[in-house]
């Protein structure tokens, strides 16, 4: 049986991104917070996207700035399973996660931002230790975890959802720039 090439680079991908991340955060005594797209990997690895994520991550870097956390930017990774932003900060695990989720659900496009958070032992801090539940699902809003690994949404109504996910992005980005 030939193994997928595609699913084995975006596979490679994601262990490289892990090991970044740890590397960036287990035993840093620092907060890491990592930015990627929650879209399926056809549209992460789009170069368009990558373009929209770098401005939604510059949005984040900045609204994190005047909430004054203390950030260093540290280098950006690019794979088969889309770029991954990142940036590390003394400030504690569970302010970064809160100011995160917020910033998740105001910035525009924020829904298609994947934000996760590590603290400087290399513990990832979900939504669940703030007492918030799961990330819901962009398309009928439900548990994001449960549609996605039941495969409940065929995919032309995903990718009319990315679009109009992108689309919302783009005018809410036009409108902050005036």
């Amino acid at each position: 049986m030939a193994v997928n090439e595609e699913l084995l680079r975006v596979l490679e991908a994601r262990e490289e991104r892990w090991n970044r991340r740890l590397a960036l955060s287990r035993g840093t005594g620092r907060t890491l917070v990592t930015v990627t797209l929650c879209l399926p990997v056809a549209y992460r690895a789009a170069p368009e996207f990558g373009a929209l994520l770098d401005r939604l991550f510059a949005l984040l870097r900045d609204g994190l700035a005047r909430e004054g956390l203390d950030l260093r930017e540290e280098e950006p990774l690019e794979g088969a399973d889309g770029p991954a932003r990142f940036l590390t900060t003394p400030a504690p695990a569970g302010e970064v996660k809160r100011l995160c989720v917020e910033a998740e659900e105001r910035l525009p496009g924020g829904r298609m931002l994947d934000i996760d958070i590590m603290d400087g032992a290399g513990e990832p801090v979900g939504r669940s230790a703030l007492g918030l539940p799961p990330r819901k699902c962009f398309v009928c809003g439900e548990a994001a975890a449960v549609c996605v690994s039941r495969k409940v949404h065929p995919r032309e109504e995903i990718d009319a959802r990315v679009e109009e996910l992108r689309r919302a992005c783009l005018a809410g980005l036009e409108a902050g720039a005036r």
